[in-house]
């Protein structure tokens, strides 16, 4: 599967604290597609693209890691030989979610869940967590059942910055179809 990269001339600064002086970074975002139009999103440039099998399928995975302290991660597991029921209704997709809980908080030892919610992406329903994490950290992920993959998104940064614009930018840029 090949992946498709579309420049975007969004861009956004970002304060950055040095030594004695704060500095204004830039931060350009590229668009990243899946080769067969099941997603796009916005992800900052210079960010690492893999690819692995994984749990019956193809895992594809985008990183950027950013000099502040924040992380984004896009995960889309791709489905080959298993075909797992997707849940239809907002109480199946909070269920799956529950499932996957424990093994989330496997990549945070020692987390809490500070807070949950629905979201939709359509035509997807999801859900979200936002961790305390060690460190004085939190991770925000979503998560995504589909007939195809599941997809999962995750921001990582310092807790101060938990409600940063970054994130929402991020986060706030996926779409399927």
């Amino acid at each position: 599967m090949q992946r498709r990269v579309f420049l975007s001339s969004a861009t956004s600064a970002v304060l950055v604290a040095g030594p004695g002086i704060a500095q204004a970074q830039q931060i350009v975002w590229e668009e990243v597609a899946s080769a067969d139009g099941r997603y796009r999103l916005k992800i900052p440039r210079g960010y690492r693209y893999l690819t692995a099998p994984a749990h019956g399928g193809t895992l594809h995975s985008y990183v950027s890691m950013l000099p502040e302290g924040l992380t984004f991660e896009f995960l889309d597991l791709g489905f080959t030989s298993l075909k797992p029921r997707v849940p239809s209704d907002p109480a199946e997709v909070q269920s799956f979610a529950e499932n996957s809980l424990s093994g989330l908080q496997k990549s945070w030892p020692g987390s809490t869940v500070l807070e949950e919610r629905p979201v939709t992406t359509p035509p997807f329903m999801g859900r979200e967590f936002t961790f305390a994490a060690a460190g004085d950290r939190v991770a925000i992920v979503r998560l995504y059942f589909t007939p195809a993959a599941s997809f999962t998104q995750v921001a990582q940064a310092p807790m101060a910055q938990r409600g940063s614009l970054l994130i929402a930018q991020f986060m706030d840029s996926l779409r399927f179809g």
